[in-house]
């Protein structure tokens, strides 16, 4: 029987990190929560990604961020570099990771810089166009996910709203 390098019957595990090897957990923590902010799922592979990203540092393509992670793993168990390469394109497409193309058409990958900016998101009362902020970070949390799902990045956000009528002058049937 053919012995294949890149299949493997068990998923890589955060446990087959050699110790000392691999990134800080508050970096990779980091990571994960600006992945789960734009809707991504934190996976296993995910996460020993991110230890693979910081490890192989800035500018690393597909190739040396699969070779850091073969490195770093006991046993051999590093994702394939078709998981990889799906997983990096993800993370690009949610403005996690930055992907630079060098002149001789290798894809280079960094960090992208955190975006510090708050989303303003607005109340407009649809009758009077009066404008209500609202400070609510689920409400911010929730349209940043809602936008990212559709390949965006939510800056800011306006809502029409309709008065809620006064309890007596409702029209129940």
């Amino acid at each position: 029987m053919l012995a294949f390098s890149e299949h493997r019957r068990s998923p890589p595990a955060l446990n087959q990190i050699r110790p000392g090897m691999g990134a800080s957990h508050s970096a990779v923590r980091r990571l994960e929560e600006r992945s789960e902010e734009v809707g991504i799922k934190m996976t296993d592979l995910r996460r020993i990604l991110f230890h693979g990203l910081l490890e192989a540092g800035p500018r690393a393509t597909a190739v040396e961020i699969w070779k850091t992670l073969c490195r770093i793993m006991e046993h051999g168990h590093a994702p394939s570099q078709g998981s990889i390469q799906r997983n990096l394109n993800l993370l690009v497409a949610r403005d996690i990771l930055r992907r630079d193309v060098s002149p001789d058409r290798l894809w280079h990958y960094s960090i992208a810089p955190e975006r510090r900016g708050r989303l303003a998101v607005t109340f407009v009362e649809a009758g009077t166009g009066r404008k209500i902020p609202c400070r609510m970070p689920e409400v911010a949390a929730l349209l940043r996910r809602a936008a990212a799902e559709h390949g965006l990045a939510a800056q800011a956000a306006a809502i029409t709203v309709t008065p809620v009528p006064a309890t007596g002058d409702a029209d129940i049937r």
